[in-house]
């Protein structure tokens, strides 16, 4: 008995972990999270504006390709109601300190480091990198799982689209 209560709790907490997973066409859930200088990152700090998560490890080779991609992909659209936070999900902040310290430029943008794992699960990553696009409004367009050349293109037109469509009316 005590076991199936265990068992079916363990499921109910599945469950619960599951439905508070975002996918697309839902509202984004906020967080906050610091950067690895200290400073405080919201999500609704950016409503507005369309957010590019990346989600990322510094033992993951895809995002050995992507970092850099984005990097570049920021700047060429930074004037823009546009903006990407990254956030790092490695155990220990100097691994991605090294990681970001190989790229030839600094990163222009919020990396969070979250080792704790608090941001991934209201997102609901399946691997290494994960990227979700936001619009203004707030809600998840897109989903990327891993990187690859040809979302260099995908990435540039889904955010030529939401940035073409208004945001929110009482702004």
């Amino acid at each position: 008995m005590k076991s199936m209560v265990l068992r079916c709790a363990l499921i109910l907490m599945m469950i619960t972990v599951v439905s508070f997973a975002q996918e697309v066409g839902t509202p984004a859930p906020d967080f906050s999270g610091k950067t690895g200088d200290g400073k405080d990152v919201k999500l609704s700090d950016y409503q507005g504006k369309v957010v590019l998560l990346d989600f990322w490890a510094s033992w993951c080779a895809p995002c050995l390709k992507e970092m850099p991609f984005l990097v570049e992909f920021y700047k060429q659209n930074q004037d823009a109601e546009f903006m990407v936070i990254a956030i790092n999900i490695d155990d220990k902040a100097a691994n991605m300190n090294k990681f970001l310290q190989k790229l030839k430029t600094g990163v222009p943008f919020p990396v969070i480091h979250d080792a704790q794992k608090v941001i991934p699960p209201l997102y609901n990553p399946e691997a290494m990198p994960t990227t979700v696009f936001i619009d203004k409004k707030g809600i998840i367009r897109y989903r990327h799982t891993g990187f690859k050349d040809s979302y260099k293109e995908e990435f540039a037109q889904e955010l030529a689209t939401l940035l073409a469509e208004a945001g929110d009316p009482e702004k």
